[in-house]
């Protein structure tokens, strides 16, 4: 049998936060398990660091992070794009211009000069499903002195959203989010998540009829496009079903392990 490689989202794909869905459910991380078994691949692909969730009996092989400026292969890592310090002014310069209120990102700390400040605690709240100051933070910005992955800025309005990013789009890779949380990630110039994956597939030498992508969001558009098989999940924006290739169920119907039951596991 030829080798298989999935790539899965977090948010909105194996878990979701709102809803109180902190980790994948047992129905996911059996059918995971038996693909693994299969002797298949499973790697998670996201714009956040690391796992938000642990869970003692599902191992990924992988991991695409930080919408794939962060990847690491069997404990290896491959890719770790950090901003220099002259990138690191350059951005606190903008997001001042632009009224933005950033959380900045290392491996190991965070930095926020405007932890009160409303946007921050929603972004906090929806994404971490707590308000609590991480213990981690630091509230000094020093960009001499700060090892930054990466980072997440938001804006009051799109008008300030779309200036930053053309003020910085020379210098960085960003996801914008114009709806919702109007926001963005920020990266050094370099890989996507879309190629990310791709970057890891083709390493590993995987034909890309055997890659699978899960996601939900804006951000994983350019994933489907550059694997194989794009499954949205049906809680997914219209923008990524439309070029999916199929839709399974809601996340919090095991969305995932309905379509591995049903087209991959033997």
């Amino acid at each position: 049998m030829d080798k298989k490689i999935a790539f899965f989202d977090i948010d909105g794909t194996l878990i979701n936060v709102p809803t109180g869905l902190m980790s994948p459910t047992e129905e996911t991380i059996r059918a995971l398990n038996q693909f693994q078994a299969q002797g298949n691949l499973i790697f998670v692909a996201t714009s956040r660091g690391a796992l938000p969730f642990q869970a003692d009996d599902l191992h990924f092989d992988g991991f695409v992070g930080e919408d794939g400026h962060y990847i690491v292969y069997d404990g290896q890592v491959l890719v770790n794009d950090l901003f220099t310090a002259d990138e690191v002014r350059r951005l606190i310069e903008v997001f001042q211009k632009y009224d933005g209120r950033c959380m900045y990102h290392s491996h190991q700390n965070s930095w926020c000069d405007c932890w009160e400040d409303e946007y921050i605690q929603r972004h906090r709240k929806a994404f971490s499903h707590t308000t609590e100051k991480p213990a981690n933070l630091i509230e000094k910005l020093d960009a001499d002195s700060m090892d930054l992955i990466a980072c997440c800025v938001m804006f009051k309005n799109v008008e300030d959203l779309r200036g930053a990013y053309a003020a910085l789009d020379d210098m960085c890779t960003m996801v914008a989010y114009e709806t919702g949380i109007i926001r963005m990630d920020v990266y050094r110039k370099g890989f996507k998540k879309g190629t990310g994956v791709q970057y890891m597939y083709e390493r590993l030498g995987i034909p890309r009829e055997n890659t699978y992508a899960f996601g939900d969001g804006i951000n994983d558009i350019e994933m489907f496009e550059l694997v194989g098989h794009g499954i949205a999940m049906g809680n997914a924006i219209d923008e990524l079903k439309a070029v999916a290739e199929a839709v399974t169920d809601d996340v919090t119907d095991n969305g995932v392990a309905h379509y591995f039951e049903k087209y991959l596991l033997e």
